[in-house]
C-alpha cells in the first residue's frame, strides 16, 4: 500500500503508469479475500488497472510451502508484466526483510551470495524502492497519509523460521545496537558488491576453462580448477554445479567442499552424489558434473548384417562399412576413426554393443590378449566413456574397440584378399 502510494505521487516526474497486481496465495480464510478487495478498492480509487489471482489448490499440499507460494507468486507477476508490456515489477520489500533475510541465511550456513540478501534491482525488471526503509518507517508514512493497509496475521506465527527471526532476535539485536538494521543493510550492500566480482571472475573462468558434450555434461582439468585460489575454486565448483543443473539450490558449502576434496583424492575415478540428482566425478585429469540421469549405464546391440551405413542412434555415432579388393587403388592408411580389416576373417552379423565386464582381445601389435577394462585403464578412458564407446565383434571376439585399437588377429596381412574399411564418425 505504501509503494502503491509513493509510485503514484510521483508517476508524472517518473513518467509512469501503474498496473496494481496482487496475489491470493488461499492459505488465509476470508483474510485473503479481504486482502484481495482492499487491494481492488485502493486501486480502483486512483483509477489504475487491477489484476488478481488465487494459487491453485495443489500450493496447500506441496512439500515446500514457502518456495512454491514464492515461485508461484513470482510466476504470476511476470504473467502480468507481459500481459500489459510493463518494463518493471516494483516489489514492496524493506530494510526489515532485508535484515531477516540475511540472518535467516546466516543461521542457516549460506555463504557470500546468500548474505548479499535481497537485491535492489535483480535481472533489470524486478525493483524494490523501498529496500532502504524500515518497516516503521512505512507504518508511519501510511498512518499519517491516512491511508488503509492490512497486516498478514501469519506474520505472527512462531513455526516459520522468518517470523521468529523478526519477534525475537531482531528486537534483541536492537537494544545492543539501535542502528542494527542500517548497518546489516550496509554490510549486505558489501557482500553483494564482493559477491559480484568475485562472481565476474568465476564467470569468466568457467566460459574460458571448461567444455559442454553433447550429453549436456560439463567438464574441467583438475589441474586447472587446482591452481585456483580458494575462494575462487569454490565459486567456480558452484557455477559449474549451475551451469549443469541450471541452478543451485539446494546444494550447500558442506557440498561444494566435498566436490573440492575429489581434486586431492588419490584414486584415479571417484565421484560425489549431489541434491538435485547431480553427479560430480573425477576421472583421471578430469572433473565432470553430470546428472544421474545422464550418467546412467547404457546397453545397447545393433547387428550389422553387411557392408553400409549403420546408425548407432544410442551413443550418437554412425558405422561405415565397406568391403574393397587389395588390388584397387586405395590407400591403407588407418587412424583412431577409420581401420581396415581382413573381410575373410570376418564372419556377419558382425555386432557393435557397448563394453561388457569380461571383455577380452588382443591389442595390434600385441600377442597375448589383454582385458578391454585394463587397457582402457591404462590409457585412462572415464568409465562413463567406457560403457559408451562401441565395440564391434565378430561372434564372441572382439574385433575393434571403435575409436582405439583392433584385434591382431583381424589385421591386414600380405596373404589377405579382401579389406574390409570401418569407419566410426559422431
Amino acid at each position: 500500500m505504501c509503494l502503491l502510494d509513493i509510485l503514484n505521487r510521483f508517476s508524472k516526474e517518473l513518467g509512469i503508469s501503474l498496473v496494481a497486481a496482487h496475489f491470493n496465495h488461499g492459505l488465509r480464510v476470508d483474510e485473503d479475500e479481504l486482502e484481495t478487495q482492499l487491494a481492488k478498492d485502493v486501486s480502483a480509487s486512483i483509477a489504475i488497472p487491477f489484476e488478481t489471482e488465487t494459487a491453485s489448490s495443489l500450493l496447500k499440499n506441496c512439500s515446500s510451502l514457502e518456495e512454491h507460494a514464492r515461485d508461484s507468486r513470482y510466476a504470476f507477476l511476470e504473467k502480468i508484466r507481459n500481459k500489459y508490456g510493463a518494463q518493471k515489477i516494483a516489489m514492496g520489500h524493506n530494510l526489515n526483510d532485508q535484515a531477516e533475510t540475511v540472518l535467516m541465511r546466516l543461521l542457516r550456513g549460506s555463504g557470500p551470495s546468500g548474505l548479499a540478501g535481497i537485491p535492489p534491482v535483480r535481472d533489470n525488471i524486478i525493483i524494490r524502492p523501498l529496500i532502504e526503509i524500515t518497516r516503521n518507517e512505512i507504518i508511519t508514512y501510511l498512518n499519517a497519509g491516512g491511508l488503509a493497509f492490512a497486516v498478514d496475521s501469519s506474520n505472527s506465527n512462531e513455526k516459520y523460521l522468518r517470523n521468529r527471526i523478526r519477534l525475537e532476535l531482531i528486537p534483541a539485536m536492537l537494544d545492543y545496537q539501535p542502528r542494527f538494521l542500517e548497518h546489516l543493510g550496509i554490510f549486505s550492500n558489501i557482500i553483494r558488491d564482493e559477491d559480484a566480482f568475485i562472481e565476474s571472475m568465476a564467470s569468466e573462468w568457467i566460459e574460458r576453462e571448461s567444455k559442454k558434450t553433447d550429453h549436456g555434461d560439463i567438464s574441467a582439468a583438475v589441474l586447472s580448477i587446482q591452481q585456483l585460489p580458494d575462494p575462487l575454486k569454490n565459486r567456480v565448483i558452484r557455477g559449474l554445479i549451475k551451469k549443469v543443473r541450471g541452478d543451485i539450490y539446494p546444494v550447500e558449502y558442506d557440498h561444494i567442499i566435498s566436490v573440492s576434496r575429489l581434486l586431492n583424492n588419490e584414486q584415479p575415478q571417484c565421484s560425489v552424489d549431489l541434491p538435485n540428482g547431480i553427479t560430480v566425478k573425477k576421472t583421471y585429469e578430469s572433473l565432470h558434473f553430470m546428472l544421474k540421469s545422464r550418467n546412467d549405464k547404457i546397453e545397447y546391440s545393433y547387428f550389422l548384417k553387411g557392408p553400409g551405413i549403420y546408425e548407432l542412434d544410442v551413443v550418437g555415432q554412425t558405422l561405415t562399412l565397406e568391403e574393397i579388393h587389395t588390388g584397387a587403388d586405395v590407400s591403407l592408411k588407418g587412424d583412431l576413426s577409420t581401420v581396415f580389416l581382413d573381410a575373410e576373417k570376418i564372419q556377419y552379423p558382425l555386432i557393435a554393443r557397448n563394453f561388457r565386464p569380461g571383455d577380452r582381445f588382443v591389442p595390434l601389435g600385441m600377442a597375448g590378449h589383454k582385458k578391454v577394462k585394463n587397457y582402457f585403464i591404462d590409457l585412462k578412458v572415464p568409465s562413463e566413456k567406457r560403457g559408451l564407446t562401441p565395440m564391434l565383434a565378430s561372434g564372441d571376439k572382439i574385433v575393434w574397440v571403435c575409436g582405439y585399437r583392433i584385434d591382431d588377429r583381424f589385421k591386414v596381412t600380405p596373404q589377405t584378399k579382401r579389406i574390409l574399411k570401418v569407419t566410426i564418425n559422431q
